[in-house]
């Protein structure tokens, strides 16, 4: 089956998946019984928490650990191949172990997990002593087999497009049309309502902040399909303000919004994902935690899935931004605001 192909048909049966009851399982027995795969995603899901990147940083950030851990595992599988060295590294059938497998997994995924949450290398570090092996001295030949693969998925990811090196700050120059939105205050004053607006508000802490354009060059990062921009190119143009269907669509939003239920509020909740989450491609991986638990995945199995559904994640992050950039089009609640502004509406 094609890359792509495999790519989706594993991130739709895990999509299909989810609805189903997952096991009730206490999170220590999980971590205490769970694969490296699973291990390494939950510490990669800690440091998100505690870290400042934004959702498509984040994809970026699993998408690259698991695929290191996913081209290490390769190297000791009869047919798969890694994304950058092919098939370079395959081992000799006589060492595909578990053992084996784990260990190159461990030394790849805390190689990335370290150089993209570097703040964080003490906590990377003591899993790997947790799980017996010392990041000090890869003299194993898994070691050098995972820290081979790593590598090369770095290398090439240091020059996708993202400026990790460079903090990721953005690399296109873009600056908005429209001053910063006040939400405290009730008359919004815009010089182009149809296009974005930065917002300031009070946050969790109490301080006043304005929050600029998270990655506006995030569009122009390499995908792992290659179809990113296919994708976003499919997306239709948002209507323009001064059509009818602009204040149609923002009159949905307001009659939505006032008739949502309880549960509709507690839905919208459960994925906002906000400050201090694992945001929004943490927690699809948290649901894949939940399917590896259910199905009882093997090291295989999951360093397969976590693979897939993280490139999925990162390339879907690509497409998404890529179309925000595009139309910078207007948030709701600037546009609500300004066509309703003085009115009460709800």
């Amino acid at each position: 089956m094609p890359v792509l192909s495999c790519l989706r048909a594993t991130a739709l049966a895990l999509v299909t998946a989810v609805p189903l009851v997952l096991p009730a399982v206490p999170a220590q027995a999980r971590t205490a019984g769970a694969n490296v795969v699973i291990r390494w995603n939950q510490a990669l899901l800690g440091a998100v928490r505690t870290g400042t990147l934004g959702p498509p940083q984040v994809a970026r950030a699993l998408a690259i650990v698991h695929t290191c851990a996913y081209d290490a595992w390769a190297a000791y599988d009869a047919v798969a191949v890694g994304t950058r060295l092919g098939g370079s590294l395959r081992r000799p059938p006589a060492e595909h172990t578990g053992a084996n497998k784990a260990e190159a997994i461990s030394f790849a995924a805390h190689l990335a997990a370290v150089d993209l949450y570097p703040a964080q290398r003490a906590a990377f570090d003591t899993l790997m002593a947790d799980l017996g092996y010392d990041p000090a001295n890869p003299s194993s030949q898994p070691a050098r087999t995972g820290l081979a693969a790593c590598q090369a998925v770095l290398d090439f990811r240091h020059a996708d497009g993202s400026n990790q090196l460079g903090g990721y700050a953005d690399t296109t120059g873009y600056a908005p049309v429209n001053a910063p939105v006040v939400v405290a205050d009730p008359l919004t004053t815009l010089n182009e309502p149809g296009r974005w607006a930065p917002l300031t508000y009070r946050n969790r802490a109490g301080a006043i902040v304005t929050p600029p354009f998270l990655a506006p060059h995030w569009g122009q990062v390499a995908s792992f399909s290659g179809a990113a921009r296919t994708l976003a190119d499919a997306v239709p143009a948002p209507v323009p303000y001064g059509s009818s269907g602009f204040r149609t669509q923002a009159a949905e939003i307001v009659a939505v919004t006032a008739a949502l239920t309880d549960r509709q509020k507690a839905i919208s909740e459960y994925w906002a994902d906000g400050p201090s989450s694992e945001t929004p491609p943490g927690h699809w991986c948290l649901l894949a935690q939940g399917v590896s638990a259910r199905d009882r995945h093997g090291l295989d199995q999951d360093a397969k899935m976590f693979f897939a559904l993280a490139n999925a994640g990162m390339d879907a992050g690509i497409a998404s931004w890529e179309v925000k950039r595009d139309h910078d089009s207007a948030r709701p609640i600037t546009a609500i605001r300004f066509l309703y502004r003085g009115q009460q509406i709800t």
